[in-house]
């Protein structure tokens, strides 16, 4: 009775922006599915070395929010923040990226979400620029605790 309420539970929560194999969505560790890999670079925001850096992948109606809970967050004082940005959007507190084609999301290795479209999530970039951890997370503005602790684990 209890395992088939927490499977319901777990269905209403579902997203069309969640991964299509759930395994792969906020896996928990790093450097999972061949990783490290260098991250490509981003037109018009510079990874710099010797600094890490959390790109965040969002829709337009989503960057409203995300600048607003990394702000609150004070993840900049951990790595550089970069908003990359599936059409126009701008994040007055982190490095902008417009990206209506999707391609910087394919470059960094992030899925399509079930419903198809552009992802939302982040890719976790280490000190000597190589991504160490990426993932779908359609709720990421609510989830920065989570990131904070990823960027912990990461040099």
């Amino acid at each position: 009775m209890i395992f088939g309420a927490l499977l319901v539970i777990a269905r209403v929560t579902e997203s069309g922006l969640d991964d299509p194999d759930p395994a792969r969505q906020r896996p928990g560790f790093i450097d999972a599915g061949g990783l490290p890999q260098p991250a490509p670079p981003l037109t018009g925001a510079a990874l710099p070395p010797g600094r890490r850096a959390v790109v965040f992948f969002v829709r337009p109606e989503g960057v409203a929010g995300l600048c607003e809970a990394s702000s609150d967050a004070d993840l900049s004082s951990r790595a550089d923040l970069v908003v990359v940005v599936s059409g126009a959007g701008n994040c007055g507190s982190a490095s902008t990226v417009n990206d209506p084609t999707g391609r910087l999301a394919a470059a960094y290795g992030l899925r399509q979400p079930k419903a198809g479209g552009p992802p939302v999530g982040y890719a976790i970039v280490d000190s000597r620029g190589r991504i160490r951890y990426r993932t779908l997370d359609p709720a990421v503005a609510d989830e920065l605790g989570e990131v904070a602790t990823i960027l912990r684990a990461v040099p």
